[in-house]
């Protein structure tokens, strides 16, 4: 004896309340997962800004609370019309259900605009996480003669700044050597010797610790380790370089130096946070929390965020901005691509309205759709207060 199957229902369910149970139970432990995910990067959230407390006060003037409130007030009311979707297919209103479906999809389409225009300050203004943070040049700024340009002569002020942020942590301030990290080059006879293209040659392709010529036997990176160290950098620094006095009482060929340099006595150190190396990340040194040394005075620090001025100079922006907006993009790009296959998904359940698969009994799919999209909205209402409203 042969039963009859209940429209829309899988042969593997019992019937069409148990595949329902099934569907939810599905979408459920999937939105767990999506809790734990996001879970994990507010809880680095809370250790970084409990850290970090001034950073967060600097950061804060790049984040307009204006466009945060408006993309909250757009996924509040996206919201509302997704769930009003879902009663108007238990109720077979098709019309209505395909309305407020299409409400919530240009409510989502409205939400990536507004956070477009948000990063597009930011992408200009190189307000980007790692390295891409201090970039000092876009590689390629258009002209006719494209990287191969020739570069004319190095300017000595960018260089100081480019030495700092490259050189420094190994050959020293003025390139009177780091014992154990870098060989003294201001008296060195080897600078003196050879031209500036010899020692750009050099800077850009470093030199092993297994070299014949190495004395220290040391690594020496290409570009001292510094990826966004481009061709004019590199003569910024020679030129640099250039502008150190020699003493020729104390002038030394590397080939006579035979062991490192023994460091003379230490004075008295301070705490030990203050005596730890400089970051050879560009400009780390003025960074307003975190392990890099402060150089910068705390008032010269906190002007910027006193009177709100974004800093166009690099050398106004705090190294460990990089982590900040590191941090930010990570947390609500997350949120952006989330919201991105929501689009699809509404995209998907409206065509599959407009086909007539959706039943009074049958709704489980527009059910589960709305489950997610609620929970991209509650995920942001956590991040519209953490990122734009707490200075």
């Amino acid at each position: 004896m042969s039963h009859g199957h209940e429209a829309n229902v899988e042969h593997h369910y019992r019937d069409m309340s148990h595949q329902h149970d099934a569907a939810k139970l599905g979408i459920w432990l999937f939105l767990a997962t999506e809790v734990l995910l996001f879970g994990g990067l507010f809880c680095g959230y809370a250790v970084f800004r409990a850290n970090h407390p001034d950073l967060f006060k600097w950061g804060e003037q790049f984040l307009d609370e204006r466009y945060g409130a408006l993309n909250t007030a757009v996924l509040l009311i996206s919201s509302l019309t997704m769930a009003m979707a879902i009663t108007y297919v238990q109720k077979e209103k098709k019309n209505s259900a395909m309305v407020c479906l299409g409400i919530t999809f240009i409510c989502a389409g409205m939400f990536m605009v507004i956070k477009s225009i948000e990063y597009q300050h930011k992408f200009h203004e190189h307000l980007l996480g790692g390295m891409a943070f201090y970039q000092t040049s876009d590689h390629g700024d258009g002209s006719e003669a494209g990287e191969h340009a020739a570069i004319a002569h190095g300017v000595a002020d960018t260089g100081m700044a480019l030495w700092s942020a490259s050189c420094r942590s190994c050959h020293g301030a003025s390139g009177e050597g780091v014992p154990g990290q870098g060989m003294p080059l201001n008296p060195s006879v080897y600078v003196q010797n050879h031209t500036d293209s010899e020692l750009v040659d050099f800077i850009n392709s470093g030199r092993t610790a297994d070299a014949p010529d190495s004395v220290l036997q040391l690594d020496m990176p290409p570009r001292g380790g510094n990826p966004m160290l481009d061709e004019q950098g590199v003569h910024d620094i020679v030129a640099y370089m250039r502008t150190w006095k020699h003493e020729p009482s104390t002038v030394v060929a590397e080939h006579e130096v035979t062991q490192p340099v023994t460091p003379e006595p230490a004075p008295e150190q301070g705490p030990f946070i203050e005596n730890l190396p400089a970051s050879t990340v560009q400009f780390a040194a003025i960074a307003p929390t975190g392990l890099a040394p402060h150089s910068a005075s705390e008032s010269q620090r906190m002007a910027v965020v006193k009177h709100k001025v974004a800093p166009q100079l690099a050398e106004d922006k705090p190294a460990n901005a990089h982590l900040f907006f590191g941090l930010y993009f990570l947390m609500t790009g997350l949120h952006g691509i989330h919201v991105l296959v929501g689009m699809v998904v509404l995209i998907w359940l409206m065509w599959r309205l407009r086909r007539g698969d959706f039943t009074k009994r049958y709704y489980a799919a527009v059910e589960c759709g709305g489950l997610y999209w609620h929970i991209v909205d509650v995920i942001w209402i956590f991040l519209f207060p953490l990122w734009y409203l707490i200075g």
